[in-house]
């Protein structure tokens, strides 16, 4: 009875440091996005553009996923992943990744937004070079009726590459206690910030192989291929993996912990909404939606039992 009495108490003071603490970063005023990642442009502009320019080639880039490589002539790339049989719903949840994103002040998840794309046009505009791999296309890909197919259309960061971040090893101890070279710093919170968002999202393919690339500069991690998140349920072992990233993570910006302090399913649904695809199918259902929160709870509720431990300055580390 004593031993039960006692969990009790520790878990009300740890339920009071909480509130307290959210009270204390939190702010109720929503922020519009950041110009993505080594631009000036702003991320609305970017979506508008993918979403309604006219596509001008199609070339297959994708392995796992029906990805085309879609040019406009806008001069402005995407990455269009199609509807396939494959990763059914994974244009959606690209999409919902995205705009978690915006809610989480983020700058390098590359925008995403609803697109149809009809066969014909892939047909009339497949790259040249690529021609063997059309058929193939069409097969895998999950058509309507008409002829058209549901797509994610993403914005294509130009200059990407991998130096190997896919090996933990390399940068772990920058989010616990080891000392950051300070051409690191961004990077570091990069990571940072990519450990508490694949939790919060549920993805749980992200060191599978190139879906953890820099920006042109190296001083940035780009956040892509999140079409793997939102699985509900989602597998133990997957949730035992994300949940030993995070907990192996003592280091975290501020700016994202406020900003998911403030996130509330009215907001995150408000964002959803955003997107065209809400018109015809929701982008998470309610049980996606309810695992987020879940996850967004045990997400603050050890980084405000690390604050108690280590003290504020210690954790909220990156701005």
């Amino acid at each position: 009875m004593q031993r039960t009495s006692s969990r009790a108490s520790a878990s009300l003071a740890l339920a009071a440091l909480i509130v307290g603490w959210l009270s204390s970063i939190a702010s109720a005023e929503l922020e519009p996005p950041p110009p993505f990642v080594g631009s000036n442009v702003d991320q609305d502009e970017i979506i508008e553009v993918i979403s309604t320019a006219k596509s001008r080639s199609f070339k297959p880039v994708g392995h796992s996923s029906v990805v085309l490589r879609m040019r406009t002539v806008a001069h402005v790339t995407a990455a269009l992943k199609v509807r396939s049989k494959a990763i059914e719903n994974g244009y959606r949840y690209e999409i919902a990744a995205y705009r978690i994103s915006r809610l989480l002040g983020l700058d390098n998840v590359p925008p995403a937004i609803y697109r149809r794309v009809a066969w014909r046009e892939v047909q009339h505009r497949f790259h040249e070079d690529k021609l063997e791999q059309r058929a193939s296309i069409r097969r895998h890909v999950l058509w309507d009726d008409d002829g058209s197919a549901p797509a994610a259309a993403v914005y294509w960061v130009k200059g990407m590459r991998s130096i190997g971040l896919e090996d933990r090893s390399t940068w772990e101890s920058w989010l616990r206690d080891g000392e950051i070279p300070e051409s690191r710093a961004a990077l570091a919170r990069d990571l940072s910030t990519m450990v508490v968002f694949d939790f919060l999202i549920g993805n749980w393919d992200r060191f599978s192989g190139g879906n953890l690339p820099v920006d042109s500069s190296r001083e940035r991690a780009i956040l892509r291929d999140n079409d793997r998140s939102f699985s509900n349920p989602l597998h133990e072992r997957r949730y035992e993996s994300l949940l030993d990233g995070l907990t192996r993570t003592s280091r975290f910006s501020k700016s994202l912990v406020r900003h998911l302090s403030n996130l509330d399913e009215r907001s995150l649904r408000a964002e959803l909404a955003e997107d065209p695809s809400q018109a015809t199918q929701p982008l998470l259902n309610d049980a996606q939606v309810a695992d987020l929160f879940r996850r967004r709870a045990t997400i603050l509720s050890y980084i405000a039992a690390m604050i108690e431990e280590r003290g504020e300055s210690q954790v909220l580390f990156f701005p």
